[in-house]
């Protein structure tokens, strides 16, 4: 049978519509199933310098992990051009979430300090005479210039709660500054390592000092036991 005239025009005419659109979605697939975009890992290591005479007291205490607004619970290094906005690096990201990071920063803090018997990150089945909870303010680098080396920013709240009755015994607020050396990445960690550094020094040094931590209370749990629980969460 001969096809009409009209019905072959017709589909040639969708022929011709049809393919460019295929083409596109195909295209557009492509680009879903693409490599998401690399990013150089960077670690933050700040360097604690403790005055001599601190405080030593006998409680226990465990870091609960830090809050964070959304737009800083994460990996992305955050960076700020105008106090209305907050943008990432594109090019670089965190080891882990920036809460991660400061829950890690302050444990190391309160350990170098020799100030604690037993310190360490809050976790399921640990227990201790007293809870640090945090909250993170700042934690980006601010930029005063389009091209010139940023101002690390990082501040935080902390609230010293004793245990088992949850109660607010302290609270501590810090907020540092470091300047970039030049804006490249490297040189903007390295300000963070040091912004954050001296936050966790003043925040352990103020902390220690609460009359509440350093009233010898008994521990609610052995010192070995806690000592023994903290290694067996960090395996």
């Amino acid at each position: 049978m001969t096809a009409h005239p009209q019905h072959f025009l017709s589909r040639l005419i969708a022929i011709v519509v049809l393919a460019p659109l295929l083409a596109l979605g195909l295209a557009g697939c492509g680009g879903l199933l693409s490599d998401a975009p690399k990013r150089e890992l960077y670690r933050v290591s700040p360097q604690f310098r403790f005055a001599a005479g601190l405080p030593h007291v006998g409680a226990q205490l465990l870091v609960a992990l830090p809050t964070a607004p959304g737009a800083l619970d994460t990996a992305r290094i955050a960076l700020s051009r105008s106090p209305e906005s907050l943008n990432y690096f594109a090019d670089a990201e965190w080891t882990d979430r920036v809460p991660f990071l400061v829950q890690t920063s302050l444990v190391e803090g309160f350990e170098k300090s020799t100030a604690l018997p037993a310190v360490g990150p809050e976790s399921g089945g640990l227990r201790a005479d007293f809870v640090l909870d945090t909250a993170i303010g700042n934690f980006e680098a601010v930029y005063a210039s389009p091209n010139g080396p940023p101002r690390i920013l990082v501040r935080l709240n902390a609230k010293l709660v004793r245990m088992p009755d949850r109660k607010i015994v302290g609270q501590v607020s810090v907020s540092r500054e470091a300047n970039a050396a030049a804006n490249a990445v490297p040189d903007i960690v390295r300000a963070f390592e040091a912004a954050l550094g001296g936050a966790v020094e003043e925040l352990v040094t103020r902390t220690v000092a609460i009359r509440a931590l350093s009233e010898r209370r008994r521990s609610v749990i052995p010192w070995t036991r806690f000592v023994h629980a903290i290694e067996g969460s960090l395996r």
